[in-house]
């Protein structure tokens, strides 16, 4: 009866050792997967944090690169604006100055006609006297002419006595009153007091 009781102890005492043994391994492995989650949640965590800090890095980087390319885009447009308003100013300028060498050339151009103007009337004015004389000479010279012309053209030879029976022409009479005869050739002459036959133009 000992025996059995022995074996009976002993299996109990296992038992309880193993059970024992058992319940200590349970909430080991129990904390273990407590820990491994404690631990996974964590990595998680600092994967997100990782992510997190690297998404706004970018976002600093972003915002960097369009603030420099904001100030750049203001430097390129006030640069564009001065720009404008120097070339606005120069275009001023020129107008300006294109107006001022316009008022100076149209002085200089009206004093240049004035000048013209006065050595054309000059030159009209000694171009009339000059007209004037010339045609003050040219009117002597007509006169000169008409009178040359209206006094008879006498060629003087001695006469012969053959002049002296010339037919005579009664229609006419030399300055004196001579008696005007005709001649071989139809020529009109008188015979002056100094014996010399005197031939009248055709005008007479």
């Amino acid at each position: 009866m000992k025996k059995p009781l022995l074996v009976c102890c002993l299996a109990l005492s296992l038992f309880m050792a193993v059970d024992g043994v058992a319940q200590e391994t349970k909430p080991s492995s129990g904390k273990a997967k407590k820990e491994l989650k404690v631990e996974n949640a964590s990595a998680k965590a600092a994967a997100k944090a990782e992510t997190k800090a690297a998404k706004d890095a970018t976002k600093a980087t972003k915002a960097d690169v369009k603030a420099s390319a904001d100030a750049s885009t203001d430097a390129a447009k006030k640069a564009a604006m001065n720009d404008r308003m120097a070339a606005a100013r120069a275009v001023k300028a020129a107008k300006k100055d294109g107006a001022n060498a316009a008022d100076k050339g149209a002085a200089t151009t009206s004093t240049k006609m004035d000048k013209a103007t006065k050595k054309a009337d000059k030159m009209a004015d000694n171009a009339g006297m000059k007209d004037d004389k010339m045609s003050k000479s040219a009117m002597m010279e007509k006169t000169t002419k008409v009178t040359k012309a209206s006094k008879p053209v006498m060629k003087e030879e001695k006469a012969t006595p053959a002049d002296y029976k010339a037919p005579v022409d009664r229609s006419k009479k030399g300055p004196n009153g001579e008696t005007v005869m005709t001649g071989p050739r139809g020529g009109k002459y008188y015979i002056n007091k100094n014996g010399n036959k005197t031939y009248l133009s055709s005008v007479n």
